[in-house]
């Protein structure tokens, strides 16, 4: 039997030794590193326990047995609602906006028709006939812009904030008439009434007094005569004259006395009359006092206090409008 001889040589026994103890010593240094990393592993894990037995004891409990086995947790997640507002609350605030705003657009309409009707005194029934109606139309829009703005594109939003513009604008002209009015006609009026028939009982007076005093001038005349008869020794004379004159002296004097008492009660109703005016100038006195506090004049304060009162009433009726209508969208 014939053998074939292999083109491959066979490696010498001394390579073949090394190659195996190579081999051998890199499996055992794996080995190694797998023992070593169990063994943290272990460790770390001990460790563990350790620490959560000490919590557990700290915080009064019993420490877990270290390979017990975990029950899996059970969480119940309750749905996220939103808190809702009471629709009572939302409802009441709404109704009093909205009374709140009629009550201060009544009030702000009605001194804005009797201003412009005092502006206007031509034709007054069409002129309050015209301001509420334009009262009127100013609240609707207002409320319906707050209730459609999203809705609405932005030119008409333009033109409907201008409309309520101007429309405040022109109840403001007339609520400033009004306030004017009250202010000015009603004082002026009874300062000026007093003031004439102060001036008429003046005259009066003055009248009354020279008629006493020409009374008194010819009654010293009759007594200057008999006086001088009696001085210059013609008693008879002098006798003469008293029985002539008394007669006319008596009703002279008669009519001095009326005309004095005359003059007495016309001095004491222009003097009841001075009260009057001193009355009137009083009432105005809280106004004084503001313009002494702001350093203005009388006039300048309370044309002041007019024009806040003006900026005041009937923007507020119109953004209370606009909130009630907003809060029903």
């Amino acid at each position: 039997m014939s053998v074939e001889p292999s083109d491959e040589a066979p490696l010498p026994a001394a390579k073949r030794s090394r190659s195996s103890s190579a081999s051998g010593r890199a499996k055992a240094s794996k080995s190694t590193k797998a023992k070593a990393a169990k063994a943290k592993i272990a460790e770390d894990k001990t460790a563990e326990d350790k620490a959560a037995d000490v919590k557990a004891t700290e915080l009064g409990g019993e420490p877990e047995a270290p390979n017990a086995q975990l029950e899996p947790l059970t969480v119940s997640v309750a749905p996220i609602v939103a808190e809702a507002v009471p629709a009572t609350s939302t409802a009441t605030s709404r109704t009093i906006a909205l009374v709140a705003a009629l009550a201060l657009a009544t009030v702000a309409a009605y001194f804005s028709v009797a201003g412009m009707a005092e502006i206007f005194p031509g034709d007054p029934v069409a002129v309050m006939v015209l301001a509420a109606t334009m009262e009127a139309g100013k609240l609707v829009i207002a409320g319906w812009l707050a209730a459609h703005w999203r809705r609405t594109n932005w030119k008409m939003r333009s033109v409907m904030v201008a409309l309520v513009a101007g429309l405040a604008l022109i109840n403001a002209a007339g609520v400033f008439g009004k306030l004017v009015e009250a202010h000015v006609s009603v004082a002026a009026t009874a300062r000026s009434g007093v003031t004439e028939r102060i001036e008429a009982l003046d005259a009066r007076v003055s009248a009354q007094s020279s008629v006493v005093a020409d009374l008194t001038n010819r009654i010293a005349q009759i007594d200057r005569a008999v006086d001088e008869s009696t001085r210059r020794g013609r008693v008879t004379r002098a006798i003469n004259i008293a029985t002539h004159e008394r007669a006319t002296r008596d009703g002279l004097d008669t009519q001095r006395q009326t005309a004095t008492a005359t003059l007495v009660g016309l001095q004491a109703q222009r003097a009841a009359l001075a009260g009057e005016r001193s009355r009137i100038e009083a009432s105005a006195g809280p106004i004084q006092y503001l313009a002494m506090m702001v350093g203005a004049a009388p006039e300048a304060a309370v044309r002041w206090l007019i024009l806040l009162m003006v900026l005041c009433c009937d923007p507020a009726a119109i953004a209370l409008t606009v909130a009630a209508a907003s809060s029903r969208r």
